[in-house]
């Protein structure tokens, strides 16, 4: 049996996995918001300390592929995610410029639990205050402060009105070896990676795809179809291995997608984020996800409504009882 020191490399730079988000909505679609014929993308990415790779559009959306994650833009919103040590929070003035502030209906902003915090420009904290500078939001935390957790800050304008839509969030750590040597110049590359996430298909054709290999490590995926997305990002240093699935596509029940993505990636760890807006039919998710997982254990459970109707289930630390460890699931 090959343990990730023999597979992977220790000695090799840390990097920052779990990532930052910002996702900001508007009241009412901006036309021009969209076009990036002045570069005007490039500025905000850049001034998060990361660039543009490449990018995909279908008439509802462009989706960004970042050297460090993804950006995605609407008319009427805006969703920006970074992981190493990029400054996210830095790229808010700069949206601020092409958006005027009275426009903004909710912002909301997350932060990942980070792998390595000394290496962060800034503090959950630190950001939270520059945020409040400009909207006078709250912060909260997800999961128990010494286990794995998210940082989230919300703010949303008294007039507002939650968009009616739905996201899904695995986020997870400590990877298989195996399934990690796919995403390293010593590994297998000969093996198609877009093949590998095909499987996503079968649960929502995509129309557009972008894919990504770093070299000498990672990966990462944006996926379109109309105005929905996926996004994947896989780090996987063995010093910090993580990998991150998300998308807006709604299913009736995501447990047949999460069986496929753990199964691929089989990690020691994961949790899992639903975010959605409360309409009548829209507990029954939150409800089907907080019920577990078969073969997992579940140590967090968290539901949190947040001001104008959105609801977010948090399940923390869940360890696979059978896909690394099957001697842990019989009494």
């Amino acid at each position: 049996m090959y343990s990730k020191n023999h597979l992977l490399n220790l000695n090799i730079e840390k990097f920052e996995g779990p990532e930052k988000k910002l996702d900001i909505i508007l009241f009412s679609p901006c036309s021009d918001l969209r076009s990036n014929r002045d570069g005007k993308w490039q500025k905000v990415v850049n001034s998060s300390g990361s660039r543009i790779l490449s990018s995909i559009s279908t008439d509802d959306l462009d989706a960004y592929l970042l050297s460090e994650s993804s950006l995605f833009v609407w008319n009427n919103r805006i969703l920006m995610i970074t992981c190493g040590r990029t400054s996210l929070i830095n790229a808010l003035p700069e949206i601020l410029n092409l958006v005027d502030r009275t426009r903004v209906a909710i912002v909301f902003y997350e932060r990942k639990k980070s792998n390595f915090p000394q290496e962060q420009p800034f503090s959950f904290k630190d950001e939270v205050r520059r945020l409040t500078r400009l909207f006078p939001g709250k912060s909260y935390r997800l999961g128990s402060a010494n286990h794995d957790h998210v940082h989230v800050f919300f703010w949303a304008h008294p007039d507002a009105k939650p968009e009616k839509n739905m996201t899904l969030q695995l986020l997870m750590h400590d990877l298989d070896p195996f399934f990690m040597t796919s995403f390293c110049a010593e590994g297998k590359r000969a093996m198609d990676l877009d093949v590998k996430f095909s499987a996503f298909e079968k649960f929502f054709p995509l129309t557009e795809r972008d894919s990504h290999f770093f070299s000498p490590y990672g990966y990462s995926l944006n996926g379109l179809s109309k105005s929905n997305y996926l996004t994947v990002h896989i780090t996987p240093q063995s010093n910090g291995s993580y990998a991150s699935f998300e998308t807006n596509i709604i299913q009736d029940d995501y447990s047949p997608l999460i069986k496929e993505i753990i199964d691929m990636v089989k990690p020691e760890k994961f949790s899992l984020i639903l975010s959605t807006c409360m309409e009548r039919d829209t507990p029954r998710f939150h409800a089907t996800l907080a019920g577990g997982m078969a073969n997992h254990w579940i140590t967090e459970k968290s539901q949190y409504d947040f001001d104008c109707g959105y609801r977010v289930t948090f399940l923390s630390d869940l360890e696979a009882l059978d896909l690394r460890h099957p001697s842990r699931g019989g009494s």
